[in-house]
């Protein structure tokens, strides 16, 4: 497994998994499909209870190593912020504000390799199928890089991408956020918004193509504020946008103006094969990558690994949103249940009357992809559904304790949606005010002892 010296790669974080839990990667050294396997390996691995990161040798005929299931747990996460899991969700919330402007350098190990022109094949990469729903093979770990064509910041988005040959690809915007807002703009004058697609880099790379902030913010400034140093970048090879000097691999080219294609199916978050979708196309102009690249792959569909990457950093700026008008908010769970996007429980410490309902407005304003939220007290553990419904069940009245907002906006994925118009519900499942029973708890001594006689017997 190739190694660094320099912490803030993927392969320095490769190597940073491996010493803090050498079970946390699963090689598998035999070749496998680059249709299919790889999907299927992270799903059944999900149904033993397991979520190692897979580095596979050998996919299809691709000279490039792939690993995927990076994002599968989240003590991968911790680690990559430097704090035990429980500090997760608190530590990302708190660097949100930090910006640290990045640095031009002349060149970087991204370029070792340039094609371009017919050698510029998006066929070198091992680019997979990963569902037999999806319409075709998928880059699903596609971090876009753009320019505000009015500003010129710089914004990090996801989104996936469809091979429609050799050198083009169909994409959605169905974020409807700030690049999809740089198209529209770039449309009305008849241009072509020119891109950087990153294919492997450090996890706090794709940490801040998931931040959602101003669209005044330069995101490779969130991304050296969340590294504590500044990111080397270099300017592209064809196009006028500049790329982690870094990463592992980088397409280049130009998402067309005016131009719509089928796009789709393909596996989403909700579970189902999503024909949703904007309809974009890129044409793409060079690939760099690395001498010895890495190709990384995301499981799509609702996989622990692609839902986990929608709760972590929603979880974060929720809760960050929240204290600011509630400082007795306690935690914030996106919940695989409600596949980490529809739906999200609160905690929070003695609630005033009417406070939940506050508290799930916000949530509701801050992210239009939720149509229910659960607001509970602290002592309700809301990582566990089963102690948000128990509180549910015996802390609330549906009569008085749940409100509909009616024909508001909400997730385009959501297949239930109705051209993009949702029902959201509040459900208030915190303890009614005045004399309301006690839980039945354990002393810690007790719980102490008896935790030490399981770790005895079962080790």
């Amino acid at each position: 497994m190739p190694d660094t010296t320099n912490p803030h790669t993927l392969r320095g974080f490769l190597a940073a998994v491996e010493a803090d839990d050498p079970q946390g990667i699963m090689r598998v050294r035999e070749p496998v499909s680059g249709d299919y396997d790889p999907s299927a390996l992270v799903m059944e691995l999900e149904k033993a209870g397991r979520s190692p990161l897979v580095w596979f040798d050998k996919v299809g005929n691709s000279p490039f190593p792939v690993v995927t299931n990076l994002f599968g747990s989240r003590r991968r996460y911790a680690l990559t912020l430097g704090v035990t899991e429980d500090r997760l969700i608190e530590e990302w919330a708190s660097r949100n504000d930090r910006l640290i402007e990045p640095v031009l350098r002349d060149t970087g190990p991204v370029q070792d390799i340039v094609l371009t022109g017919d050698k510029a094949d998006l066929g070198y990469l091992p680019i997979m199928r990963h569902f037999n729903e999806d319409a075709g093979p998928y880059i699903t770990n596609a971090i876009v890089i753009a320019k505000d064509p009015d500003t010129g910041i710089r914004n990090a988005s996801f989104h996936r991408m469809q091979v429609k040959g050799p050198t083009r690809l169909g994409t959605s915007l169905h974020s409807r956020r700030h690049l999809w807002s740089y198209v529209e703009r770039a449309e009305e004058k008849g241009e072509d918004v020119p891109v950087a697609i990153i294919i492997g880099a450090h996890p706090l790379v794709t940490f801040g193509g998931l931040w959602k902030g101003p669209i005044s913010s330069d995101e490779y400034s969130v991304i050296g504020g969340l590294m504590g140093q500044p990111l080397d970048i270099v300017r592209g090879k064809t196009v006028p946008v500049e790329v982690p000097a870094e990463a592992e691999i980088v397409i280049e080219g130009r998402i067309l103006g005016k131009t719509r294609e089928p796009e789709g199916p393909f596996a989403e978050f909700t579970g189902y094969a999503s024909e949703r979708s904007t309809q974009h196309v890129i044409e793409i102009s060079a690939i760099t990558h690395r001498r010895d690249a890495i190709y990384q792959d995301i499981v799509p569909g609702i996989s622990d690994e692609h839902t986990s990457l929608l709760a972590v950093p929603s979880e974060a700026r929720l809760l960050r949103t929240l204290r600011q008008h509630f400082p007795n908010t306690v935690a914030v769970s996106y919940p695989k249940s409600g596949t980490c996007r529809l739906h999200a429980y609160i905690a929070l410490r003695k609630p005033a009357a009417g406070q939940a309902r506050n508290a799930a407005a916000v949530a509701f304003g801050d992210d239009l992809s939720l149509k229910l939220v659960v607001v509970v007290d602290e002592d309700v553990n809301i990582f566990d559904d089963r102690e948000v419904f128990w509180a549910m069940a015996t802390r609330m009245q549906a009569h008085s304790d749940i409100d509909l907002i009616r024909n508001a906006m909400g997730a385009i994925l959501d297949p239930s949606n109705n051209a993009g118009l949702t029902t959201k519900m509040i459900i208030d499942a915190t303890q009614p005010a005045g004399g309301f029973p006690k839980r039945h708890t354990l002393p810690e001594e007790a719980v102490a002892r008896a935790r030490a006689l399981i770790a005895k017997t079962y080790g």
